[in-house]
């Protein structure tokens, strides 16, 4: 891939107003007002619950529930696990049918592994989508890749089976290599029995330095899900895209510079934008709600201009 295909970052697509504090246990990331995107994106200094955003530790309402997922995730997420279900899903023979179609059927899902959320997912991709599309209005790729980017989540609905959600949602990270210690909920991890495996448990495991993050196996979800499914039905998003979909949960990498060594140049060149992605998919989180009727006809416009009108899923 050259630089060429990777979609420029603006020049000015995030200015620093106040440095983040980051909870290196927990990911919790404390202060107010922590980044100022430009042409006026403010980063809230609370949750919906009055808590600071990805604070693990925090009591309230959420966090057993939250802890349980993550207890969950952990024990059972292992590298057989997510070769094999890779395998099984990119069949794509679940069902056909549109993007929008997918919006509708996570109207009733929200997304256990969030302390910030308790929101249904449409709500969500329609406030991330429109906080970037306020302030980088001529990106319209990235418009889209912010309403997509967890119809992976549909793995939950019965028509795929009803997954739990320790198999669809939380942060994601490489298996096959030493877990980092910066993976929310670390200690959880070490019950999953790839921790005692001699090879997985090395900082490289079975990689080579620089492979690059497209030859690492992750923890399966609905990141690599949407993944696939946008890649399998050939969509015309550029690669920039498709990457901040299958990375969008990677927090211990783009909030941490976790396992960089694993990175090639073309990664390093995609990572801009996947940290500018991040900060819209966390942040805009409870804020306005969205017509929906007022933006569908535009985002009807992308799906037609990037997808085809049926989707293999």
């Amino acid at each position: 891939m050259t630089v060429q295909e990777v979609v420029a970052v603006p020049c000015k697509g995030v200015s620093a107003t106040k440095a983040a504090s980051v909870n290196e246990e927990n990911g919790a990331i404390n202060g107010s007002s922590l980044l100022e995107v430009e042409q006026g994106f403010i980063v809230p200094d609370h949750n919906a619950f009055g808590n600071s955003f990805r604070d693990y530790l925090k009591e309230s309402e959420r966090k057993a529930g939250v802890d349980e997922f993550y207890r969950n995730h952990h024990l059972n997420q292992t590298f057989e696990l997510a070769t094999k279900k890779k395998e099984e899903y990119s069949k794509l023979n679940r069902a056909e049918m549109s993007i929008w179609e997918c919006c509708e059927l996570l109207n009733h899902f929200v997304d256990a592994s969030d302390p910030d959320l308790d929101e249904p997912q449409i709500e969500h991709l329609l406030q991330t989508a429109e906080a970037i599309r306020k302030d980088y209005p001529n990106e319209d790729w990235l418009h889209l890749t912010a309403l997509i980017h967890d119809l992976g989540k549909v793995l939950l609905h019965p028509k795929f089976g009803g997954q739990p959600q320790w198999f669809v949602v939380g942060d994601t990270y490489p298996l096959g290599c030493a877990f980092d210690q910066t993976i929310t909920h670390r200690k959880f991890l070490d019950g999953n029995p790839d921790s005692s495996n001699p090879v997985f448990s090395t900082k490289l495991g079975i990689y080579k330095e620089n492979c690059g993050l497209e030859n690492v196996t992750m923890t399966w979800g609905h990141d690599e899900y949407m993944y696939l499914v946008a890649k399998e039905n050939k969509t015309t998003l550029p690669p920039v895209a498709l990457y901040i979909i299958r990375f969008h949960s990677f927090a211990s990498l783009y909030t941490h510079g976790a396992y960089e060594y694993l990175m090639d140049d073309k990664d390093k060149e995609m990572l801009e934008w996947l940290k500018i992605f991040a900060k819209y998919d966390l942040y805009s989180k409870g804020r306005l709600k969205i017509n929906l009727e007022e933006v569908k006809p535009y985002y009807f416009s992308l799906i037609d201009k990037y997808f085809p009108a049926k989707l293999r899923w």
